[in-house]
Formats: C-alpha cells, sequence, structure tokens
C-alpha cells in the first residue's frame, strides 16, 4: 500500500488521466473475484443502478486531479471507501452556502477542500463492517488523510465535524476486487 504522505503528492503530481466511461465496461459479475470490479468500477455500476453517486464521482474526477483519484481506486492497492450520497452532498454544499447544489459545483471548491473531503473517506485495506465497527467499545480509524474517524458498536460513525454519521444499512460491505464500500449518508467533515 502506498505510504500515506505520498499520497497527497500522487494526487496533486496528477497521475495519467483515466476516462469512467471505458471503466464501466470491464465489470465482472462477481465483485472481488479475480477480474472483478474495481471500487470505481463497482461505485460506477451502482450509480447506473440506483443514481445515487454522481456528485461523489464529480468530485473524484475534478480536472485538477488529473485522474489520480480514479487511477488510486482502481488501481490493484486495498482500499474501503465511505461513500456519501447524493442528498449527504447537496446537504454539505447548501452548509457550504451554494443556493442550487449540482454534482459539477464541488469542483469549484479549493482543490487541497476537496482532496481532504475525498481522502477522509478512505482507509487503507480492505475493511468490512466486523473490521471498522468494535463489538463492544469505539474504534479509531485512520483515514488516508492522516485523520481518524470514530466508528461505534451501534453502526455510527463520529467525525472530526462533530457529527454522527450512519452507514445505510442495506448498503455495507459491497465487495470490489481492490476493497469495500460502505455507503454513508452524511459527508464526514475532517
Amino acid at each position: 500500500m502506498p505510504d500515506k504522505k505520498k499520497i497527497p503528492a500522487l494526487l496533486v503530481a496528477g497521475a495519467v488521466a483515466v476516462g469512467l466511461a471505458g471503466t464501466a465496461q470491464a465489470i465482472s459479475p462477481v465483485p472481488g473475484k479475480p477480474g472483478a470490479a474495481n471500487i470505481v468500477q463497482v461505485a460506477l455500476a451502482e450509480n447506473e443502478r440506483t443514481g445515487e453517486f454522481d456528485y461523489l464521482l464529480a468530485a473524484a474526477t475534478c480536472p485538477y486531479f488529473e485522474g489520480a483519484i480514479v487511477n488510486l481506486l482502481s488501481g490493484t492497492d486495498r482500499y474501503t471507501l465511505f461513500a456519501p450520497t447524493d442528498a449527504a452532498f447537496e446537504q454539505l454544499q447548501r452548509d457550504l452556502g451554494v443556493t442550487t447544489p449540482a454534482p459539477g459545483v464541488t469542483c469549484t471548491l479549493p482543490q487541497a477542500t476537496v482532496f481532504n473531503i475525498l481522502a477522509y473517506h478512505v482507509t487503507d485495506g480492505r475493511r468490512f463492517t466486523n473490521s471498522v465497527f468494535n463489538k463492544r467499545a469505539p474504534k479509531m480509524v485512520e483515514m488516508l488523510n492522516g485523520q481518524y474517524i470514530v466508528t461505534n458498536p451501534g453502526l455510527t460513525i463520529n467525525d472530526n465535524g462533530g457529527q454522527t454519521v450512519r452507514p445505510v444499512l442495506s448498503a455495507v460491505n459491497i465487495n470490489a476486487s481492490n476493497g469495500v464500500i460502505h455507503v454513508i449518508d452524511t459527508v464526514l467533515k475532517p
């Protein structure tokens, strides 16, 4: 796995741009199996199915990242993504004073802000709920931006912004070839 201190440099330096349109075509019907869909492909497929990840995908593909986030989450290193729904991003934009929330508005925010928010939704390794949430006590989980979330036995998450965030229980443990996705109802605030 890449060194967490190198990830911002990797993203800012800009890996080769990757088009999302081509990634959806290589999806295997059995996530988690060799040749199966990676995190980006699974997110695209889930978005096609539910229409809930337009904002997340727009943020990950902001032009100033030059495809680096897509490369990171479609590579062979293993990650767990806490994926906020469109409603969660719309609420964040309203909290930031946007009168008409839209997916592309995210890319009008400063690059460092968007990166910090996205990196606060990803942790190293393939982490299913039984690994992320301790049954008896809160657990600190380090995210890619170097900050922590606290997961609680009742399947809630506390972030640095003082929010209590809930996973969408029908959409946890979504398996990908290089990790796991847990859908959440709020954008985590670093």
